[in-house]
């Protein structure tokens, strides 16, 4: 990771956290999908001509609160996720070095309503 995408990193998570303890509303699934995408795109690497290289497993941090409330979605949640990733993916000409992984896990040390998507390949 290069000095700007640390810096950019840094920035978008002060400002994540600013707003959500402003208005201390939870995570709801579509901030998910969206973080999942923008991790898609910010980590994809052109391979070669033909092929750009995506992370295919996932982990989303999420506060105690929003985990549990997201746990409540049940399978559902991790189905609809797995497919938007592939859809993005798809429509970005992306692909994958192994199966899609998409895990939840909490994380005390996050405010309600933030979260952090990390990724491997």
């Amino acid at each position: 990771m290069g000095l700007l995408d640390s810096f950019e990193k840094g920035l978008e998570r002060a400002v994540n956290s600013a707003f959500a303890k402003t208005f201390r509303s939870g995570i709801q699934p579509v901030e998910i999908a969206s973080a999942l995408r923008s991790e898609l795109d910010k980590k994809a690497a052109v391979v070669s001509r033909d092929r750009i290289l995506a992370p295919n497993t996932f982990t989303v941090r999420l506060s105690a609160a929003d985990d549990e409330r997201m746990r409540t979605l049940g399978g559902t949640l991790g189905q609809e996720l797995d497919t938007l990733v592939h859809a993005h993916a798809r429509s970005q000409g992306y692909s994958f070095a192994g199966p899609v992984s998409i895990v939840l896990v909490q994380d005390e040390q996050l405010s309600t309503g933030t979260l952090r998507v990390e990724s491997a390949t």
